[in-house]
């Protein structure tokens, strides 16, 4: 959720780097990486092209039983150029399995203003989510809050932001007053054509702005092993954030 790829760009988002990763046992796993440059989707031509600086991205996992995993990680993000988003976030998620065929996800994280910062603030996340089956359609409820503090909002400017709160990209940065996603999911295969529909509903943090709402939809093909198709399609309804706004895609892949 807050350091990711975007491999759904052409262009994936790279990092350099050095990574270590230790597995003291079959339940625990110590994963930490030093980054002093960031690859953005942007290109090499394009003077957003490149993030330097210090990072330190770690989290350590722990399987605490059979249906209970514990991480703690720690974000920290200290930007050469780009000090508005230089901050540390530190956190905690739990998963497990609630009853058969149900699972449930918890997390939350602390952020606060980090290196050459020029503001202060100290902002939260919280997710709540669960994920379940129902004969061949699997469903998702959960709820996400990015908080906000001295009209600064929790932001997360390492993530594959395109795969949450909503296809449209309308949060892609989190607004002043931060923002909260309550959404439901559906997904199913018919004739081998796998179907995944998630609505959103987003709300500001603080105060009592609603910023509207968006329905995802995707249908994804594999034609065979080395071709596959996708189309997906978003609709932002807005009210008091952004502006109403259509996307459709279409995408073949193939593996060689």
């Amino acid at each position: 959720r807050f350091i990711g790829g975007v491999a759904w760009r052409q262009n994936e988002q790279t990092f350099d780097g050095y990574r270590a990763i230790y597995k003291g046992s079959d339940k625990l796993k110590v994963d930490y990486s030093y980054v002093y440059n960031v690859n953005r989707i942007f290109g090499e031509q394009s003077a957003a092209s490149d993030l330097r600086g210090k990072l330190h991205l770690g989290n350590v996992s722990y399987q605490v039983s059979e249906k209970t995993a514990v991480t703690g990680f720690a974000y920290l993000l200290d930007f050469e150029s780009a000090l508005a988003i230089s901050t540390r976030t530190l956190g905690m998620r739990v998963s497990g399995d609630v009853v058969d065929n149900v699972s449930y996800t918890l997390s939350y994280a602390s952020q606060q203003d980090y290196g050459d910062n020029p503001k202060d603030f100290s902002v939260d996340y919280a997710l709540a989510e669960l994920k379940g089956q129902v004969g061949k359609v699997g469903w998702t409820v959960g709820y996400e809050a990015l908080g906000s503090d001295n009209g600064v909002g929790f932001t997360t400017p390492l993530a594959t932001a395109h795969k949450f709160q909503g296809f449209a990209d309308k949060f892609l940065g989190t607004p002043g007053n931060g923002i909260e996603d309550i959404y439901v999911s559906a997904v199913t295969t018919l004739g081998g054509v796998k179907l995944v529909a998630t609505y959103h509903d987003f709300s500001a943090h603080e105060g009592d702005a609603d910023y509207g709402n968006e329905l995802d939809l995707v249908a994804a093909y594999k034609f065979n092993k080395n071709v596959s198709g996708l189309i997906k399609a978003a609709v932002y309804d807005a009210d008091e954030h952004g502006t109403d706004t259509s996307k459709v895609w279409a995408m073949v892949n193939f593996a060689f």
